[in-house]
Parts: structure tokens; sequence; C-alpha cells
């Protein structure tokens, strides 16, 4: 399967050397390993975490940034299965599924998992080499609580 390469040695955003090429740096295992399946009553869960959390990467990766699009185009598209290692088209993940599993994921676990996703890149960097660094906003406290309707009415005396 040919792959249309870019300057960095990377294939092209949304094709399926890309993922081909991203696959073997996710530790499938350690994904498991830090979010095991629920137990409990309810509908048995037939994918794993890992599963789960490749078909939500090809969110991230292909065109479909909707689950319910990606839902959609997943039983046609072999390169997205096999990247989320689902063997066949006919038992795939519901949308329900993915954002019951997106619910599931803390910020600890996204950390964990994306320091064994940049390892093998740092590994590669010179310590001499001038770095760029973008900070993260995810950390920082949203101020969504500051100006909620019912406190300016409350503050006036009105009622909401």
């Amino acid at each position: 399967m040919g792959s249309v390469m870019c300057m960095t040695g990377l294939a092209q955003t949304g094709t399926g050397g890309l993922l081909e090429q991203l696959s073997p740096f996710l530790d499938d295992a350690l994904i498991n390993e830090l979010l095991p399946r629920p137990r409990g009553p309810g509908r048995p869960r037939s994918f794993s975490s890992a599963q789960l959390f490749r078909v939500l990467l090809l969110s991230l990766l292909t065109p479909a940034h909707s689950f319910n699009l990606l839902v959609n185009l997943l039983p046609e598209n072999r390169a997205w299965r096999r990247f989320a290692l689902l063997p066949n088209r006919r038992v795939l993940p519901d949308s329900k599924m993915l954002h019951q599993f997106r619910t599931r994921l803390d910020l600890c676990w996204l950390r964990r998992v994306n320091r064994q996703l940049l390892g093998p890149l740092l590994e590669g960097l010179e310590p001499g080499r001038p770095t760029l660094v973008i900070v993260d906003s995810t950390d920082l406290p949203a101020p969504v609580n500051s100006f909620k309707k019912t406190l300016l009415f409350s503050r006036r005396g009105m009622r909401p």
C-alpha cells in the first residue's frame, strides 16, 4: 500500500500509511493495564480499552471528527479498523460506547499515556539543541462559574 509522504517522513494525515506508522508507538498492554474494562452489571464489554482508545484517536487522525461520523465510516475503512485492532466490519463500537469510554479518561491517565508516547521521540533529540515550548492551558481553571445568571439576578434581588 503506497502512502503520500511529507517532508518530515510521516504519511499524510488521514491516510492508512500514517496509521501504520503510528500504530507501533501505542503500547496496548499499558493502556489496558492503566484502564481495565469495567466490571459489574450491564451488557458485557466486547472491546478492550486499547481498542476503544485507538478508535478515539481515529477521530483526531482522520477527517471523521465526530463519533457518529466515525462509527458510520468505520465499516468501510479497513485501514482504520486495522489501526483500531478491530477484527471485522460487523462487530464495531457504537458512539455511545465511545462517549462512555471517553468519560472514563482522566488527566492523570492521559498524561501517563502521553509520557509513554513521547519517550521514543525525546530519546532521539540532541540535548544541546534549542527547543520551543508551547504552554498547554488544560491545567488552568476556567472561569465558567463567575458570571452565572443566577448570581447576577440574586445580587440585584431579582429572581432568575
